[in-house]
């Protein structure tokens, strides 16, 4: 007979027989005997065993707790040997344990970024949200430091935090969010080819018109200026990636990029949903308890395809029609890129992509920096007189045009200054570390998410004197400021993810703002006691930020000035 004593208890259940009847089915091992079932419940009958006791099975239970508390200690204590061999990481506030620092901030984020580094006397600082490690760089030195000389290491993006974006709503196309790889490369060469300083010198005459038809609609309703804005800028982006002309503010086309822009922002905005922090939860099926956001991103996952593939069909169909016009930047991809490519349909796909990133990127930005400039005019009457000055000098009673680009310095400053004093995007793109770093001695783990601090580099004191005034001459070189400060080109990004569109996005700007100062006064409203209204200059808080509504007067300068905006219209009609 088989018994466990010889074999183990594993070997004589297979192999052995009961001790009482000598049959099976074989049951359990008791004091090291086979027994069968019937004979196994016998056995307990006559108490020649007993089952195990209560006292026993806390016993074995405590120990086994023991054994896991052991292991997690164990664990615990091995991370902490590797990471006493690593440097710290950079100073910042305490977490609580497992969520770390996450919290909703007291003010806007940007704000508190930078009022850690007063608190730990560092320029760059380190918070851990769930397990994931962000450093926020708060200085131009170390912005530069890391993701301009280090780009190769921080050029990634963020896979935490744009689960909504871009697996849900799948905005996973635009080349702001693409991982670096072959897709990334040929989408930098297709915005490098039609975006540069030389190539985009030919929408200047589509620019020009559109400032001018901004003017007329200025004219016509002022206290609508928000709005007119917004269309503005839309109707220039679509004609020169698309080449396609709107009609008005309800043009189908319109209505269908403005709807796939509002889901991507709102998709985007920082804390908003869940699944940002859990993506597991995007596996969560839309009919699921508190599964919103899953219904949410059905409908804005639509918006985002049409974004995508509405407006690159009707350029095609123009081009199949040879009616594409030749000042767009689908032309030349239609006509010469996707044809001459060794994969024409992957070709289409990076051309299709880029073009609706070029609109989705610059509308909501372009269309902030717009806005803060009306909020300056208000605010800082001085300045306005200053630019209008200028204007005069050199346009002597007509509207401004590219041929006055490199005589109106002042406007330039203008520009400059808006960018500068609040910043479309305060907070930049999220980069990720592609590897384990160390930076001033600290240490900056594989994964870690990089934000460059754009607001407070833009406003630090060491660099801009009174960084919260409005003041454009900070820029030009003069007897009294014979050392100008430094350009805000970190509005624009930093390394190998600097915005492509920026020469654009000056061009566009400077026509509009030097056309909008030649024509109007742009002034504080009045009550009904006739007493000024002063904008409260409040932002609303998100990935992008845009001024609060707020009141002012525009009116023209002059009725020589309403007849200049008339004109024009007139003429490019």
């Amino acid at each position: 007979m088989i018994s466990s004593r010889s074999y183990g208890p594993i070997l004589a259940l297979e192999h052995g027989s009961c001790v009482r009847c000598s049959s099976g089915p074989l049951a359990d091992v008791v004091n090291s005997d086979i027994y069968c079932s019937r004979c196994l419940i016998d056995v307990y009958r006559d108490k020649t065993c007993h089952p195990p006791q209560p006292g026993q099975m806390v016993a074995d239970s405590l120990t086994t707790v023991f054994y896991i508390a052991a292991f997690v200690l164990a664990f615990a204590l091995y991370v902490y040997t590797i990471r006493r061999r690593l440097p710290p990481y950079p100073p910042g506030p305490p977490g609580w344990p497992i969520i770390g620092n996450l919290k909703v901030p007291d003010e806007p984020s940007y704000k508190e970024y930078r009022r850690w580094s007063e608190e730990y006397s560092s320029d760059i600082v380190h918070i851990n949200v769930l397990g994931t490690n962000i450093v926020v760089t708060n200085t131009l030195e170390a912005s530069a430091d890391l993701l301009d000389k280090r780009s190769l290491t921080y050029s990634n993006r963020a896979i935490h935090g744009v689960t909504m974006m871009r697996d849900l709503c799948g905005f996973d196309w635009a080349i702001s969010f693409a991982q670096p790889g072959k897709y990334w490369r040929e989408q930098r060469k297709v915005f490098q080819r039609e975006y540069h300083p030389q190539a985009i010198r030919r929408y200047r005459r589509t620019e020009t018109q559109t400032a001018q038809t901004f003017l007329h609609n200025l004219l016509a309703s002022p206290e609508d200026f928000f709005r007119h804005a917004k269309y503005a800028l839309g109707q220039d982006l679509i004609y020169s990636a698309y080449g396609v002309k709107t009609k008005n503010y309800d043009d189908p086309l319109i209505v269908t990029v403005e709807h796939g822009l509002e889901a991507v922002v709102a998709a985007m905005n920082p804390g908003q949903f869940l699944v940002d922090y859990f993506p597991i939860m995007k596996y969560i099926p839309a009919w699921f308890p508190g599964a919103g956001f899953q219904r949410k991103a059905k409908v804005w996952r639509k918006s985002v395809h049409k974004l995508l593939h509405v407006p690159f069909t009707l350029a095609k169909n123009l081009q199949d029609a040879n009616e594409l016009p030749d000042d767009c930047a689908a032309k030349s991809f239609l006509a010469d890129v996707i044809p001459s490519s060794t994969d024409p349909t992957y070709m289409e796909y990076v051309v299709r992509s880029a073009l609706a990133a070029a609109y989705s990127a610059g509308i909501d930005t372009t269309m902030s920096v717009l806005h803060s400039f009306f909020l300056a005019m208000a605010l800082y009457p001085d300045v306005q007189k200053e630019a209008q000055r200028e204007i005069d000098s050199v346009c002597h009673g007509r509207l401004p045009d590219f041929s006055d680009y490199d005589a109106l310095p002042y406007m330039h400053a203008i520009v400059k200054e808006i960018l500068r004093w609040n910043p479309a995007v305060p907070l930049n793109i999220v980069h990720a570390s592609a590897q384990d770093d160390v930076y001033r001695g600290y240490y900056i783990p594989k994964g870690s998410l990089v934000v460059a601090n754009i607001w407070a580099i833009l406003h630090d004191p060491a660099v801009y004197a009174d960084p919260e005034s409005f003041c454009p001459s900070r820029f030009l070189r003069s007897d009294t400021n014979p050392t100008p400060e430094p350009d805000p080109d970190a509005a624009y990004g930093f390394g190998r993810r600097i915005c492509a569109g920026r020469h654009l996005a000056h061009e566009m700007l400077w026509i509009t703002i030097a056309s909008v100062v030649a024509a109007f006064d742009i002034v504080k409203a009045k009550d009904e006691a006739g007493r000024e209204i002063v904008p409260p200059g409040e932002y609303d808080y998100g990935f992008i930020q845009l001024p609060k509504p707020f009141r002012c007067e525009i009116r023209p300068r002059s009725a020589e000035h309403e007849k200049l905006v008339l004109g024009a219209v007139d003429q490019d009609s």
